[in-house]
Protein backbone atom coordinates (compact mmCIF):
# COMPACT_ATOMS: atom_id res chain seq x y z
CA UNK A 1 0.00 0.00 0.00
CA UNK A 2 2.92 2.18 0.99
CA UNK A 3 4.53 1.96 -2.94
CA UNK A 4 0.80 3.23 -4.37
CA UNK A 5 1.31 6.47 -2.97
CA UNK A 6 2.39 9.43 -3.86
CA UNK A 7 6.13 9.89 -3.39
CA UNK A 8 6.91 13.44 -4.90
CA UNK A 9 5.04 16.86 -5.88
CA UNK A 10 6.02 16.00 -9.83
CA UNK A 11 3.87 12.54 -9.15
CA UNK A 12 1.30 14.44 -6.89
CA UNK A 13 0.89 17.00 -9.93
CA UNK A 14 0.66 14.02 -12.71
CA UNK A 15 -2.22 12.65 -10.54
CA UNK A 16 -4.02 16.21 -10.41
CA UNK A 17 -3.80 16.63 -14.26
CA UNK A 18 -6.80 15.27 -15.60
CA UNK A 19 -8.59 17.24 -13.29
CA UNK A 20 -7.01 20.22 -14.14
CA UNK A 21 -7.87 20.06 -17.99
CA UNK A 22 -11.60 19.52 -17.18
CA UNK A 23 -11.67 22.68 -14.92
CA UNK A 24 -9.37 24.63 -17.46
CA UNK A 25 -11.74 23.54 -20.02
CA UNK A 26 -14.71 24.61 -18.39
CA UNK A 27 -13.86 27.74 -17.59
CA UNK A 28 -12.56 28.38 -21.26
CA UNK A 29 -16.19 27.14 -22.62
CA UNK A 30 -18.02 29.04 -19.67
CA UNK A 31 -16.33 32.18 -20.47
CA UNK A 32 -16.89 31.90 -24.36
CA UNK A 33 -20.42 31.55 -23.75
CA UNK A 34 -20.65 34.80 -21.32
CA UNK A 35 -18.90 36.79 -24.32
CA UNK A 36 -21.34 35.81 -26.92
CA UNK A 37 -23.94 37.11 -24.28
CA UNK A 38 -22.54 40.51 -23.99
CA UNK A 39 -22.45 43.52 -27.16
CA UNK A 40 -21.07 41.99 -30.29
CA UNK A 41 -17.37 42.55 -30.56
CA UNK A 42 -16.24 43.66 -34.13
CA UNK A 43 -13.26 42.46 -36.02
CA UNK A 44 -11.93 42.87 -39.22
CA UNK A 45 -14.21 42.51 -42.68
CA UNK A 46 -17.31 43.62 -40.63
CA UNK A 47 -19.24 46.30 -42.51
CA UNK A 48 -20.70 49.40 -40.54
CA UNK A 49 -23.09 51.50 -41.56
CA UNK A 50 -22.50 54.64 -40.23
CA UNK A 51 -25.06 57.83 -39.91
CA UNK A 52 -24.10 60.58 -38.33
CA UNK A 53 -26.34 63.53 -37.58
CA UNK A 54 -25.57 67.19 -35.60
CA UNK A 55 -28.67 69.15 -33.89
CA UNK A 56 -28.16 72.90 -34.87
CA UNK A 57 -30.52 74.56 -32.76
CA UNK A 58 -29.73 78.31 -34.65
CA UNK A 59 -31.87 76.42 -37.34
CA UNK A 60 -33.98 74.23 -35.54
CA UNK A 61 -32.78 71.33 -38.35
CA UNK A 62 -30.55 68.42 -37.87
CA UNK A 63 -27.56 68.30 -39.71
CA UNK A 64 -26.20 65.07 -41.57
CA UNK A 65 -22.57 64.48 -42.37
CA UNK A 66 -23.23 63.14 -45.72
CA UNK A 67 -19.28 62.03 -46.39
CA UNK A 68 -19.68 60.31 -43.12
CA UNK A 69 -22.97 58.52 -44.13
CA UNK A 70 -22.55 55.01 -45.86
CA UNK A 71 -20.54 51.55 -45.38
CA UNK A 72 -17.41 51.30 -43.75
CA UNK A 73 -15.20 47.51 -43.30
CA UNK A 74 -13.22 47.11 -41.02
CA UNK A 75 -9.82 46.40 -42.28
CA UNK A 76 -7.34 43.68 -41.73
CA UNK A 77 -5.88 45.73 -39.12
CA UNK A 78 -8.80 46.45 -37.25
CA UNK A 79 -9.43 50.01 -38.16
CA UNK A 80 -11.99 52.21 -39.77
CA UNK A 81 -10.65 54.81 -42.06
CA UNK A 82 -13.35 57.59 -42.30
CA UNK A 83 -13.80 61.01 -43.90
CA UNK A 84 -12.62 64.06 -41.96
CA UNK A 85 -11.32 61.60 -39.16
CA UNK A 86 -9.29 59.67 -40.39
CA UNK A 87 -8.48 56.99 -39.05
CA UNK A 88 -10.11 55.29 -35.48
CA UNK A 89 -9.58 51.44 -33.67
CA UNK A 90 -12.98 49.49 -34.33
CA UNK A 91 -11.73 45.59 -33.71
CA UNK A 92 -12.12 44.42 -29.95
CA UNK A 93 -14.85 47.40 -29.73
CA UNK A 94 -18.97 47.72 -29.25
CA UNK A 95 -20.47 49.36 -31.50
CA UNK A 96 -21.36 51.92 -28.97
CA UNK A 97 -18.06 52.40 -28.42
CA UNK A 98 -17.03 52.87 -32.17
CA UNK A 99 -20.15 55.86 -31.69
CA UNK A 100 -18.48 57.44 -29.25
CA UNK A 101 -15.29 57.75 -30.69
CA UNK A 102 -16.80 58.86 -33.56
CA UNK A 103 -18.68 62.00 -32.70
CA UNK A 104 -15.63 62.56 -30.13
CA UNK A 105 -13.18 62.66 -33.29
CA UNK A 106 -15.44 64.51 -35.27
CA UNK A 107 -16.31 67.45 -32.42
CA UNK A 108 -12.38 67.59 -31.70
CA UNK A 109 -11.84 67.54 -34.96
CA UNK A 110 -14.00 70.57 -36.35
CA UNK A 111 -14.34 72.37 -33.56
CA UNK A 112 -17.93 71.59 -32.41
CA UNK A 113 -19.63 72.57 -29.24
CA UNK A 114 -21.44 69.80 -28.82
CA UNK A 115 -20.52 66.01 -29.71
CA UNK A 116 -22.90 64.89 -33.26
CA UNK A 117 -24.46 61.65 -32.60
CA UNK A 118 -23.27 58.65 -34.99
CA UNK A 119 -25.82 55.46 -35.51
CA UNK A 120 -23.71 52.78 -36.20
CA UNK A 121 -25.30 49.53 -36.80
CA UNK A 122 -23.71 46.62 -38.78
CA UNK A 123 -24.28 45.87 -42.44
CA UNK A 124 -22.95 42.96 -43.11
CA UNK A 125 -21.05 40.44 -40.58
CA UNK A 126 -17.62 38.83 -40.94
CA UNK A 127 -17.91 35.69 -43.06
CA UNK A 128 -17.20 31.87 -40.92
CA UNK A 129 -15.84 29.23 -42.76
CA UNK A 130 -16.60 25.67 -43.07
CA UNK A 131 -14.28 23.32 -44.22
CA UNK A 132 -13.61 19.36 -43.51
CA UNK A 133 -15.91 16.21 -44.37
CA UNK A 134 -18.86 18.62 -45.48
CA UNK A 135 -20.28 18.74 -48.65
CA UNK A 136 -19.48 22.23 -49.84
CA UNK A 137 -16.67 23.60 -48.12
CA UNK A 138 -16.12 27.08 -48.09
CA UNK A 139 -17.15 31.02 -47.24
CA UNK A 140 -21.04 31.19 -45.47
CA UNK A 141 -22.12 35.05 -44.16
CA UNK A 142 -23.12 34.91 -40.52
CA UNK A 143 -26.34 35.94 -39.00
CA UNK A 144 -27.03 36.51 -35.30
CA UNK A 145 -28.05 33.30 -33.46
CA UNK A 146 -26.02 30.91 -35.54
CA UNK A 147 -25.48 27.37 -34.25
CA UNK A 148 -22.98 24.53 -35.31
CA UNK A 149 -25.52 22.56 -36.67
CA UNK A 150 -27.70 25.45 -39.01
CA UNK A 151 -24.07 26.54 -40.58
CA UNK A 152 -23.05 23.06 -41.07
CA UNK A 153 -26.79 22.60 -42.79
CA UNK A 154 -25.60 25.52 -44.61
CA UNK A 155 -22.17 23.53 -46.02
CA UNK A 156 -24.45 20.69 -47.23
CA UNK A 157 -24.26 18.19 -43.70
CA UNK A 158 -21.83 15.93 -43.04
CA UNK A 159 -20.63 13.27 -44.68
CA UNK A 160 -19.07 12.62 -48.00
CA UNK A 161 -18.86 15.16 -50.86
CA UNK A 162 -20.52 12.97 -53.54
CA UNK A 163 -23.62 15.31 -54.06
CA UNK A 164 -25.80 12.78 -55.66
CA UNK A 165 -25.08 10.23 -52.43
CA UNK A 166 -25.56 12.87 -50.27
CA UNK A 167 -29.16 13.82 -51.34
CA UNK A 168 -30.22 9.85 -51.59
CA UNK A 169 -29.10 10.01 -48.13
CA UNK A 170 -30.84 12.65 -46.92
CA UNK A 171 -33.93 11.21 -48.68
CA UNK A 172 -33.65 7.73 -47.38
CA UNK A 173 -33.22 9.76 -43.37
CA UNK A 174 -35.66 11.68 -43.99
CA UNK A 175 -38.16 9.28 -45.11
CA UNK A 176 -37.26 6.87 -42.45
CA UNK A 177 -38.29 9.74 -40.08
CA UNK A 178 -41.09 10.13 -41.38
CA UNK A 179 -41.68 6.53 -41.21
CA UNK A 180 -41.40 6.61 -37.29
CA UNK A 181 -43.39 9.65 -36.77
CA UNK A 182 -46.23 8.27 -38.67
CA UNK A 183 -46.21 4.90 -36.69
CA UNK A 184 -46.21 6.91 -33.75
CA UNK A 185 -48.60 8.81 -34.70
CA UNK A 186 -50.48 5.25 -35.44
CA UNK A 187 -49.89 4.09 -32.02
CA UNK A 188 -51.62 8.05 -30.40
CA UNK A 189 -54.97 6.50 -32.54
CA UNK A 190 -55.09 2.99 -31.85
CA UNK A 191 -54.61 4.58 -27.61
CA UNK A 192 -57.36 7.04 -28.99
CA UNK A 193 -59.46 4.58 -30.02
CA UNK A 194 -59.70 2.34 -27.05
CA UNK A 195 -60.34 5.18 -25.17
CA UNK A 196 -63.54 5.52 -27.50
CA UNK A 197 -64.40 1.86 -27.45
CA UNK A 198 -64.36 2.11 -23.69
CA UNK A 199 -66.92 5.41 -23.22
CA UNK A 200 -69.20 3.40 -26.30
CA UNK A 201 -69.36 0.53 -24.31
CA UNK A 202 -69.85 2.26 -21.10
CA UNK A 203 -66.80 0.70 -19.57
CA UNK A 204 -65.68 1.48 -16.02
CA UNK A 205 -62.32 1.77 -17.71
CA UNK A 206 -59.90 1.70 -20.62
CA UNK A 207 -59.06 -1.14 -22.33
CA UNK A 208 -55.73 -1.18 -24.32
CA UNK A 209 -54.84 -3.52 -26.75
CA UNK A 210 -51.91 -5.89 -27.49
CA UNK A 211 -50.60 -3.82 -29.69
CA UNK A 212 -49.74 -1.47 -26.80
CA UNK A 213 -49.54 -3.31 -24.23
CA UNK A 214 -46.89 -5.38 -25.35
CA UNK A 215 -44.82 -2.06 -25.25
CA UNK A 216 -45.46 -1.11 -21.80
CA UNK A 217 -41.78 0.38 -20.41
CA UNK A 218 -41.04 2.51 -23.33
CA UNK A 219 -41.61 6.16 -22.18
CA UNK A 220 -43.47 7.57 -24.97
CA UNK A 221 -46.26 4.04 -25.24
CA UNK A 222 -46.89 4.65 -21.29
CA UNK A 223 -47.22 8.31 -21.20
CA UNK A 224 -49.84 7.74 -23.91
CA UNK A 225 -51.87 5.22 -22.32
CA UNK A 226 -51.68 7.13 -19.49
CA UNK A 227 -52.83 10.36 -20.86
CA UNK A 228 -55.67 8.50 -22.65
CA UNK A 229 -56.82 6.65 -19.19
CA UNK A 230 -56.91 10.55 -17.56
CA UNK A 231 -58.96 12.05 -20.23
CA UNK A 232 -61.36 9.29 -19.93
CA UNK A 233 -61.99 9.47 -15.91
CA UNK A 234 -61.90 13.16 -16.54
CA UNK A 235 -64.86 13.00 -18.83
CA UNK A 236 -66.66 10.38 -17.18
CA UNK A 237 -66.23 12.38 -14.00
CA UNK A 238 -67.62 15.72 -16.01
CA UNK A 239 -70.64 13.63 -16.84
CA UNK A 240 -71.33 11.68 -13.68
CA UNK A 241 -70.97 15.63 -12.44
CA UNK A 242 -73.85 16.90 -14.80
CA UNK A 243 -76.23 14.07 -13.75
CA UNK A 244 -75.44 14.15 -10.18
CA UNK A 245 -76.58 17.87 -10.27
CA UNK A 246 -79.75 17.30 -12.15
CA UNK A 247 -80.46 14.29 -9.78
CA UNK A 248 -80.21 16.82 -6.70
CA UNK A 249 -82.63 18.91 -8.74
CA UNK A 250 -85.37 15.88 -9.15
CA UNK A 251 -84.89 14.90 -5.30
CA UNK A 252 -85.53 18.16 -4.90
CA UNK A 253 -88.96 18.52 -6.78
CA UNK A 254 -89.79 15.05 -5.06
CA UNK A 255 -89.89 16.63 -1.88
CA UNK A 256 -91.47 19.53 -3.21
CA UNK A 257 -94.21 17.32 -4.72
CA UNK A 258 -94.82 15.71 -1.49
CA UNK A 259 -94.59 18.56 0.52
CA UNK A 260 -97.88 20.24 -2.01
CA UNK A 261 -99.47 16.88 -1.83
CA UNK A 262 -99.27 17.11 2.40
CA UNK A 263 -100.62 20.83 2.00
CA UNK A 264 -103.25 19.95 -0.82
CA UNK A 265 -104.64 17.37 1.77
CA UNK A 266 -105.02 19.90 4.50
CA UNK A 267 -107.11 22.26 2.02
CA UNK A 268 -109.18 19.67 1.68
CA UNK A 269 -110.20 18.75 4.87
CA UNK A 270 -110.31 22.55 5.47
CA UNK A 271 -112.49 23.22 2.24
CA UNK A 272 -114.84 19.68 3.87
CA UNK A 273 -115.21 21.89 6.97
CA UNK A 274 -116.03 24.92 5.40
CA UNK A 275 -118.57 23.36 2.88
CA UNK A 276 -120.01 22.10 6.44
CA UNK A 277 -120.02 25.43 7.92
CA UNK A 278 -121.64 26.90 4.54
CA UNK A 279 -124.66 23.95 4.89
CA UNK A 280 -125.47 25.42 8.86
CA UNK A 281 -125.33 28.83 7.63
CA UNK A 282 -127.91 28.56 4.89
CA UNK A 283 -130.12 26.48 6.93
CA UNK A 284 -129.88 29.17 10.16
CA UNK A 285 -130.66 31.51 7.45
CA UNK A 286 -133.65 29.91 5.87
CA UNK A 287 -135.01 29.64 9.20
CA UNK A 288 -134.16 33.05 10.05
CA UNK A 289 -132.13 32.29 13.00
CA UNK A 290 -129.00 34.31 11.20
CA UNK A 291 -128.26 37.19 8.92
CA UNK A 292 -127.10 37.00 5.48
CA UNK A 293 -123.35 38.61 5.84
CA UNK A 294 -122.40 34.93 7.46
CA UNK A 295 -123.98 33.35 4.78
CA UNK A 296 -121.67 35.54 2.85
CA UNK A 297 -118.70 35.30 4.84
CA UNK A 298 -118.77 31.75 5.20
CA UNK A 299 -119.33 31.36 1.03
CA UNK A 300 -116.07 33.61 0.87
CA UNK A 301 -113.81 32.06 3.11
CA UNK A 302 -115.25 28.35 0.76
CA UNK A 303 -113.75 30.30 -2.16
CA UNK A 304 -110.94 30.90 -0.82
CA UNK A 305 -110.20 27.78 0.28
CA UNK A 306 -111.02 25.62 -3.11
CA UNK A 307 -108.29 28.90 -4.48
CA UNK A 308 -105.89 28.17 -2.58
CA UNK A 309 -106.74 23.96 -3.62
CA UNK A 310 -106.60 24.76 -6.99
CA UNK A 311 -102.97 26.52 -7.07
CA UNK A 312 -101.89 24.08 -5.03
CA UNK A 313 -102.33 21.48 -7.81
CA UNK A 314 -101.45 23.41 -10.40
CA UNK A 315 -97.93 23.90 -8.48
CA UNK A 316 -97.94 19.85 -8.52
CA UNK A 317 -98.35 19.56 -11.66
CA UNK A 318 -95.52 22.25 -12.70
CA UNK A 319 -93.13 20.49 -10.29
CA UNK A 320 -93.90 17.01 -12.39
CA UNK A 321 -93.20 18.84 -15.57
CA UNK A 322 -90.21 19.64 -13.92
CA UNK A 323 -89.34 16.35 -12.84
CA UNK A 324 -89.98 15.43 -16.47
CA UNK A 325 -87.50 17.58 -17.94
CA UNK A 326 -85.06 16.63 -15.00
CA UNK A 327 -85.44 13.26 -16.78
CA UNK A 328 -84.99 14.26 -20.60
CA UNK A 329 -81.89 16.44 -19.45
CA UNK A 330 -80.03 13.76 -18.07
CA UNK A 331 -81.11 11.37 -21.16
CA UNK A 332 -79.30 14.39 -22.90
CA UNK A 333 -76.45 14.34 -21.29
CA UNK A 334 -75.64 10.76 -21.38
CA UNK A 335 -76.42 11.53 -25.44
CA UNK A 336 -74.37 14.18 -25.94
CA UNK A 337 -71.35 12.63 -24.62
CA UNK A 338 -72.16 9.50 -26.61
CA UNK A 339 -72.41 12.40 -29.57
CA UNK A 340 -68.87 13.52 -28.85
CA UNK A 341 -67.80 9.82 -28.48
CA UNK A 342 -69.17 8.91 -31.82
CA UNK A 343 -68.00 12.00 -34.15
CA UNK A 344 -64.30 11.37 -32.65
CA UNK A 345 -64.98 7.80 -33.69
CA UNK A 346 -65.55 8.71 -37.25
CA UNK A 347 -62.57 11.52 -37.15
CA UNK A 348 -60.39 8.58 -36.21
CA UNK A 349 -61.30 6.25 -38.81
CA UNK A 350 -60.42 9.16 -41.38
CA UNK A 351 -57.13 9.72 -39.82
CA UNK A 352 -56.46 6.06 -39.63
CA UNK A 353 -57.03 5.28 -43.19
CA UNK A 354 -54.89 8.56 -43.84
CA UNK A 355 -52.16 7.12 -41.59
CA UNK A 356 -51.89 4.13 -43.07
CA UNK A 357 -51.43 5.60 -47.06
CA UNK A 358 -48.71 7.31 -45.83
CA UNK A 359 -47.28 4.59 -44.15
CA UNK A 360 -47.23 2.66 -47.23
CA UNK A 361 -46.03 5.33 -49.14
CA UNK A 362 -43.09 6.10 -47.17
CA UNK A 363 -42.19 2.55 -47.16
CA UNK A 364 -42.64 2.32 -51.07
CA UNK A 365 -40.45 5.12 -51.16
CA UNK A 366 -37.52 3.74 -48.68
CA UNK A 367 -37.96 0.49 -50.73
CA UNK A 368 -37.68 2.38 -54.31
CA UNK A 369 -34.49 4.34 -52.50
CA UNK A 370 -33.08 0.67 -51.82
CA UNK A 371 -33.68 -0.72 -55.54
CA UNK A 372 -32.03 2.72 -56.85
CA UNK A 373 -29.47 3.54 -54.63
CA UNK A 374 -28.24 0.11 -52.72
CA UNK A 375 -24.90 1.69 -51.94
CA UNK A 376 -26.41 4.90 -50.40
CA UNK A 377 -28.62 2.41 -48.15
CA UNK A 378 -25.62 0.28 -47.21
CA UNK A 379 -24.08 3.48 -45.97
CA UNK A 380 -26.52 4.54 -43.79
CA UNK A 381 -26.68 0.77 -42.41
CA UNK A 382 -22.22 0.50 -41.29
CA UNK A 383 -21.45 0.05 -37.78
CA UNK A 384 -20.74 3.59 -36.69
CA UNK A 385 -19.85 2.47 -33.60
CA UNK A 386 -16.29 2.20 -35.09
CA UNK A 387 -15.95 6.13 -36.10
CA UNK A 388 -17.66 8.87 -35.81
CA UNK A 389 -17.13 12.76 -37.08
CA UNK A 390 -15.90 15.44 -34.90
CA UNK A 391 -16.44 19.29 -35.30
CA UNK A 392 -14.31 21.43 -34.01
CA UNK A 393 -14.37 25.34 -33.68
CA UNK A 394 -11.16 27.72 -34.62
CA UNK A 395 -11.74 30.88 -32.95
CA UNK A 396 -9.61 33.43 -31.41
CA UNK A 397 -10.42 34.14 -28.18
CA UNK A 398 -8.69 36.83 -25.64
CA UNK A 399 -6.26 37.28 -28.20
CA UNK A 400 -4.89 33.45 -28.69
CA UNK A 401 -5.89 31.11 -31.43
CA UNK A 402 -8.21 28.30 -29.77
CA UNK A 403 -9.52 24.91 -31.17
CA UNK A 404 -13.00 23.56 -29.39
CA UNK A 405 -14.82 20.48 -30.24
CA UNK A 406 -18.42 21.48 -30.11
CA UNK A 407 -21.76 20.06 -30.41
CA UNK A 408 -24.87 20.99 -32.44
CA UNK A 409 -26.58 23.49 -30.27
CA UNK A 410 -22.88 25.18 -29.35
CA UNK A 411 -23.50 28.63 -31.07
CA UNK A 412 -21.23 30.10 -33.95
CA UNK A 413 -19.11 33.68 -34.01
CA UNK A 414 -18.13 35.75 -36.77
CA UNK A 415 -14.79 34.40 -37.86
CA UNK A 416 -15.27 30.63 -36.71
CA UNK A 417 -13.75 28.19 -38.91
CA UNK A 418 -15.19 25.22 -38.46
CA UNK A 419 -14.07 22.07 -39.18
CA UNK A 420 -15.32 18.29 -39.41
CA UNK A 421 -13.05 15.45 -39.23
CA UNK A 422 -13.71 11.65 -39.35
CA UNK A 423 -12.19 9.80 -36.08
CA UNK A 424 -11.97 6.46 -34.68
CA UNK A 425 -14.25 6.57 -31.76
CA UNK A 426 -11.88 6.42 -28.38
CA UNK A 427 -11.75 2.96 -26.46
CA UNK A 428 -13.68 3.32 -22.99
CA UNK A 429 -10.88 3.73 -21.09
CA UNK A 430 -8.38 5.24 -23.07
CA UNK A 431 -6.82 8.02 -21.25
CA UNK A 432 -6.67 11.61 -23.23
CA UNK A 433 -3.89 12.93 -24.83
CA UNK A 434 -1.44 15.59 -23.25
CA UNK A 435 -2.55 18.58 -25.23
CA UNK A 436 -6.15 18.19 -24.77
CA UNK A 437 -8.34 19.44 -22.24
CA UNK A 438 -11.72 17.43 -21.29
CA UNK A 439 -14.72 19.63 -20.62
CA UNK A 440 -17.58 18.24 -18.74
CA UNK A 441 -20.92 17.70 -19.98
CA UNK A 442 -23.17 16.22 -22.20
CA UNK A 443 -21.23 14.06 -25.18
CA UNK A 444 -17.45 14.54 -24.91
CA UNK A 445 -16.63 18.18 -25.99
CA UNK A 446 -12.65 18.88 -25.64
CA UNK A 447 -10.98 21.97 -25.83
CA UNK A 448 -7.48 22.06 -26.97
CA UNK A 449 -4.70 23.78 -27.29
CA UNK A 450 -4.46 25.68 -30.62
CA UNK A 451 -3.13 23.80 -33.37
Amino acid sequence: MRDRCPRSFDEILRLLRPFIRCVAAACLIFCTSAAMADDYILGPQDILKIRVFEWRPTTGTAFEWVPLTGDFSISAAGNLSLPIIGTIPAAGKTLEQVSATIGERLQNQVGLQKRPNAAVEIASYRPFFVTGMVATPGKYNFSPGLTVVQALSMAGGIGPVDANLIGLQRDALNGRGDLRALEAERFELVARQARIDAILANAADVTFPLELTSQQGQPRIDRMMKDEQALFEMRARSMDTEIDALNRAKLLAVNQIDALKAKAASLAKQIELANKDVGSVNKLVSQGLTVSARQLGASQNLAELESRDLDVSLAILKTQQDMTKVDQDIGDVRNRYRIDALTEAAQLRDRFASNAEKIATERELLRNLEVRAPAAIAALEEDKESYGFVTTINRVIDGSAESLIVSDNDPVSPGDVIRVERRERTVPGDSVSSNEKVAPGAGRRVARAGE
